[in-house]
């Protein structure tokens, strides 16, 4: 049975404040859990119902990364009452996980040169960036850079959109200032892409995919003065023919990624 010392600790991860003091983040459901328990990342405690723990699948994908990993987790057998008190869902679903958060600082300029990179300027909605997230573990993108003003890709609602992908893909957070500078000192050659609502269409510029950074700008506001200038080439989703003026204004950012993603692949 857990304790209500416990329980408030636990509950305390759905604020950013104490999952950065502890350095942890919350992954919940059967799904988010089968994908993290094949990543890298490290899972603190498990605390599942007897469900979860009697299914032959859950138990041999945590024997094997324990085996890799030579770390053990915590495991808790709960009662369908303890994991709603826990839980960050509305409907609570079998089991809730404690993981340790991966290093987002950002690497060397060389270590985020090479292959693509989604760079994110102020993705603020969380369905966005967990959407983008399971995109880019999707169509092998390499990494995921994002300025200071980005949505917490660690925050449960986050973890739940990328359905688990946030220990696929490497995610690292720096300031705005940080990337330019990259980009003005060029330590390594890199190709920097802006999405537009004027630009080249996409489906007719040819994009590098061997070492690019892609900007997707903020939903309401687009991409930055100081990024704008720094881009190489401009690209548009060009919308169809049959598209009235006064109808859709712009593409949801996930959906305008998703698209771009799906051609530099192709």
């Amino acid at each position: 049975m857990l304790g209500s010392t416990l329980i408030k600790q636990l509950r305390s991860y759905q604020q950013k404040k104490f999952r950065r003091q502890d350095g942890v983040f919350v992954a919940e459901t059967p799904k988010v859990a089968e994908v993290l328990l094949q990543s890298d990342i490290r899972i603190e405690k498990i605390l599942a119902l007897a469900s979860w723990w009697e299914n032959e699948k859950n138990r041999q994908l945590l024997l094997a990364k324990e085996r890799k990993s030579g770390q053990q987790a915590e495991k808790i057998e709960i009662s369908a009452k303890e994991l709603e008190r826990i839980s960050g869902l509305e409907c609570a679903q079998e089991v809730w996980m404690l993981c340790r958060m991966p290093d987002i600082a950002l690497p060397s300029g060389e270590a985020i040169c090479s292959g693509v990179s989604l760079l994110l300027d102020e993705v603020r909605d969380p369905g966005n960036m967990g959407t983008i997230v399971r995109m880019a573990d999707w169509f092998g993108i390499d990494r995921i850079l994002c300025t200071e003003g980005c949505a917490d890709a660690f925050q449960p609602k986050c973890v739940q959109s990328s359905m688990g992908s946030v220990g696929m893909v490497p995610v690292y957070v720096a300031e705005r200032d940080r990337f330019l500078e990259i980009i003005k000192q060029n330590p390594c050659p890199v190709e920097v892409y802006g999405t537009f609502m004027q630009g080249g269409s996409l489906y007719e510029t040819q994009l590098n995919t061997s070492n690019a950074w892609y900007i997707i700008g903020n939903e309401a506001h687009g991409i930055a003065l100081d990024f704008e200038k720094a881009v190489h080439k401009r690209i548009t989703i060009p919308a169809s023919p049959k598209h009235s003026a006064t109808g859709a204004e712009s593409l949801n950012a996930a959906i305008a990624a998703a698209i771009l993603c799906s051609e530099i692949r192709r």
